[in-house]
C-alpha cells in the first residue's frame, strides 16, 4: 500500500510540473504571437503614412513623378506583392539601395518621386519579410533588418531636406515655401539684396504667401512617425534602436 502511495504521489508530481513545463512554453508562446502582431501593425501603418507620404511629396513636386505609374506605385505600396520595377540607361533596377541612391542623385533625373517612393516601398518590404507565413511569431523577423530601416529613414529624412543637385537646386521641394526658394536664387546672384525686393518677391507680392509663414514640417512629421513605427517593432524584439549624428547622417551609406 505505501507503495502504491509513493507510486502515485511521484506521478502526481512528474504531471506537476509537466503542466508547468507546458505553461511556460504556452506563455513563451503567446508573447511571441502577440509581438509578432505589433509588429505586423506597424508595418501596416507604415505603408498608411507612406501613402500619405507619396501624395504630398507629388502635389510638392508635381512635376517629378509619373502619371503612368502613379496608381502602380500605390498598388505597389498597399500590395508589398505586386511590384513595379523601374529602368535606369535600359537597366531594371530591383535593389531598394539602387532606387534610393537614384532618389538622391545629383545628375539630372526624371520622375524622382518614383525612384524615391519605391525605394522606400522595398526597403520597407525588405525589413518585414519573413520566411514562414502559417505561424508568425516575432522570432520570423529581421532583427539587423529592422535596424537598418531605422538608420536609413532617418537618413532619408535629413538628406530629402538639404540635398540639392549640380545646379544647386534642392532635389525635393518639402519645408520650403515658394519665397524662400526665390529668395536664395535671388541671394546666389546678388547677396545684398534690399528688404524691398523681397517684399516684392512673387509670392509675397502676390500675397500667397507672407514673411511670417510657416516652413512646412508635415514631410519630416511623417518621416518621424515611420520612424517611431519601426522603434516599436524593434522594442517588440527586445531591441533598443540608436539614433545618429549629424556627422554620420550626412556621410551615411545606405544599408
Amino acid at each position: 500500500m505505501a507503495k502504491i502511495i509513493k507510486y502515485l504521489f511521484f506521478i502526481t508530481i512528474l504531471a506537476f510540473f509537466s503542466a508547468c513545463s507546458v505553461t511556460q512554453d504556452d506563455i513563451r508562446g503567446a508573447l511571441q504571437s502577440n509581438s509578432a502582431e505589433l509588429i505586423t501593425k506597424d508595418k501596416k501603418k507604415l505603408q498608411e503614412l507612406l501613402v500619405k507620404f507619396k501624395t504630398k511629396l507629388d502635389k510638392r513636386n508635381p512635376n517629378n513623378f509619373s502619371k503612368k505609374n502613379r496608381q502602380k506605385i500605390y498598388i505597389s505600396i498597399e500590395d508589398f506583392n505586386k511590384k513595379l520595377y523601374l529602368k535606369y540607361k535600359k537597366k531594371v533596377l530591383k535593389d531598394y539601395k539602387d532606387y534610393l541612391q537614384m532618389a538622391f542623385s545629383k545628375d539630372s533625373l526624371f520622375n524622382r518621386n518614383d525612384y524615391l517612393i519605391l525605394g522606400m516601398t522595398y526597403m520597407i518590404s525588405n525589413a518585414y519579410s519573413i520566411e514562414n507565413f502559417h505561424a508568425l511569431t516575432a522570432f520570423q523577423f529581421d532583427k539587423e533588418k529592422l535596424h537598418n530601416l531605422y538608420k536609413n529613414l532617418q537618413v532619408i529624412r535629413w538628406r530629402i531636406k538639404v540635398e540639392k543637385d549640380l545646379k544647386d537646386d534642392y532635389l525635393f521641394l518639402t519645408w520650403q515655401n515658394n519665397w524662400q526658394i526665390q529668395l536664395e536664387k535671388l541671394l546666389q546672384k546678388r547677396p545684398d539684396i534690399s528688404y524691398e525686393e523681397i517684399k516684392d518677391l512673387e509670392y509675397i507680392k502676390n500675397k500667397k504667401e507672407t514673411l511670417f509663414s510657416h516652413s512646412n514640417f508635415s514631410f519630416e512629421v511623417l518621416l518621424t512617425q515611420m520612424i517611431d513605427r519601426v522603434e516599436n517593432s524593434l522594442k517588440a524584439l527586445g531591441e533598443e534602436p540608436r539614433d545618429l549624428s549629424i556627422s554620420a547622417l550626412t556621410f551615411f551609406v545606405f544599408l
